[in-house]
Order: C-alpha cells, then sequence, then structure tokens
C-alpha cells in the first residue's frame, strides 16, 4: 500500500509539472513580455553602443521574435556562465547569446536553430601563430586566454592541456589582454576574432584563415515546454527562408559600418 501511495503521488508531482510547463508560454503571451538572457558583451552577437543600447545580430533577432509574437522585449543581462542556469530557473524565457549547441548542453535544455555556423579560431599579435592549422600548433609557453563556461574554454582543456590559461567574464577584456600583450592567443568563436580585426585594425593582430571547428549556434529554451520549442523553430525556419538571417548576417559579419556606432 505504501509503495503504491509513492507511486501516485510521483505520477501527480509529473503531470502536474509537465502541465505546468506547457503553460509557460501561454504565462508568456498573458504577461505581454519576453524576456532574453544574453551577455551584452559578445560582439558582434551583443554589444553596448555608444547610447549605451544594445545592438547586433542576436539583439536583431530577439527583437525580430518578440516583434512576431506581439510582446514586449526585455533583454537580461549576465554573465555567458550564467545563461542556462537562470534558464532552468525560470528567470529568463530563452538564451539567445551566441550559444553553440553541444550535446552536453542540450542534455538540459532544448535548442532551436542553428540560425548560425561559427567556428573556433585564434587571436594573436604571433603572425607565425595564424598559420596554424590544429591546436597542437599552440606551444606549452603561451599564455591562452579564454571565456568563462564557453565551449572555448572547453577546447582549451580538450585540446591545450599543456598551455597556461585565463578565464575572463567577457571578450573584451581577452581581446585587451592580446593587444596588451598581457596573452599570447585568445580562443575565441570565428566572428568575435573577426570582430577584434575589424575593431582594431591598427593593433597587428592575426587570425585564422578559417576557423579550427564548425559550431552551430542557437536559441537555448526550457527542455520542457515542447509548445514553445515549436514555435521558435518555426520562427528560425521563416527566417531562414525568407533570407533575414542571411541579410541580417551580412549586417554583423560582413558590413563593418556598424563600428561606428561603438565607443
Amino acid at each position: 500500500m505504501k509503495n503504491i501511495k509513492i507511486l501516485f503521488v510521483a505520477i501527480i508531482v509529473l503531470l502536474t509539472s509537465d502541465l505546468l510547463a506547457q503553460n509557460r508560454l501561454a504565462n508568456i503571451i498573458e504577461k505581454g513580455t519576453l524576456r532574453v538572457g544574453l551577455t551584452g558583451t559578445q560582439p558582434p552577437f551583443s554589444m553596448k553602443n555608444k547610447s549605451g543600447q544594445l545592438i547586433g545580430f542576436d539583439v536583431d533577432l530577439a527583437n525580430l521574435i518578440a516583434t512576431s509574437m506581439e510582446l514586449e522585449l526585455e533583454f537580461v543581462e549576465m554573465t555567458f556562465a550564467e545563461l542556462l542556469p537562470n534558464l532552468k530557473e525560470g528567470k529568463i524565457d530563452l538564451v539567445i547569446s551566441g550559444m553553440t549547441i553541444t550535446p552536453r548542453r542540450n542534455a538540459e535544455v532544448a535548442f532551436v536553430g542553428p540560425y548560425l555556423i561559427s567556428g573556433k579560431s585564434i587571436l594573436t599579435n604571433e603572425k607565425t601563430l595564424a598559420n596554424a592549422t590544429n591546436p597542437q600548433d599552440i606551444s606549452a609557453d603561451l599564455r591562452v586566454v579564454t571565456l568563462d563556461g564557453s565551449t572555448s574554454e572547453k577546447f582549451v582543456e580538450t585540446y591545450m592541456q599543456h598551455v597556461k590559461v585565463e578565464l575572463v567574464q567577457n571578450y573584451e577584456s581577452g581581446i585587451q589582454k592580446i593587444i596588451k600583450d598581457e596573452s599570447d592567443v585568445m580562443v575565441a568563436d570565428y566572428p568575435t576574432c573577426a570582430y577584434a580585426m575589424l575593431r582594431y585594425p591598427d593593433k597587428g593582430m592575426v587570425m585564422l584563415d578559417r576557423p579550427l571547428t564548425i559550431e552551430p549556434i542557437g536559441i537555448a529554451l526550457p527542455h520542457d515546454d515542447s509548445l514553445f520549442v515549436n514555435m521558435m523553430d518555426n520562427y528560425i525556419e521563416s527566417l531562414d527562408a525568407t533570407g533575414v538571417l542571411a541579410i541580417m548576417e551580412e549586417k554583423w559579419f560582413e558590413n563593418p559600418y556598424w563600428l561606428l556606432e561603438l565607443k
């Protein structure tokens, strides 16, 4: 009898949690606000302009989604390492922050996309390192900097175990360490390295001609709300099919004029 009661309680808990999860989208619509988590420090995905406003590829994408849903958009800024924990705790509704879709992350949350294909690269002042074709070309006496909690950190842990590693909370800090010769190499997503080259063209920095890896970038959502995931998937497919994502990619990754908006 005791086991039957325990099983009954467990079933009730599961049904209740599932019902609450499926009501998440309805609650978002009822509140009229979509809370999007991002770092605000991942150019060209997200960054601040001279007026302190958020701009970037991910900012434009979030605005398109919120407008399509007829919702007010609320950006919630935090460090990269805090994004998924806050999503799982329900403090934000989704994450749009240049986040790579990995099996480990996908085991915790759902992903929609990819809306962009990226890859790992290195930023350095050493021209010889710009010819690297694999991580083993980075010698043990070099100082490597990368973003805390990112796939770049995992990449360094896996393929550059012999180097001295420093973790930073945002990529601008990493870029400045390369410029000031406080680090020899920054490992980051290819678009971030390209941004650094565009932003600081006179600092003598170089990067790889092609990424070391191929990585899909997607939107992270709660794993237990199929309706919410399905709707986001439809939006991304529509933006891709109509060519909007391609236009945004050209704007933020190929056209340097938005750099004039930065401090």
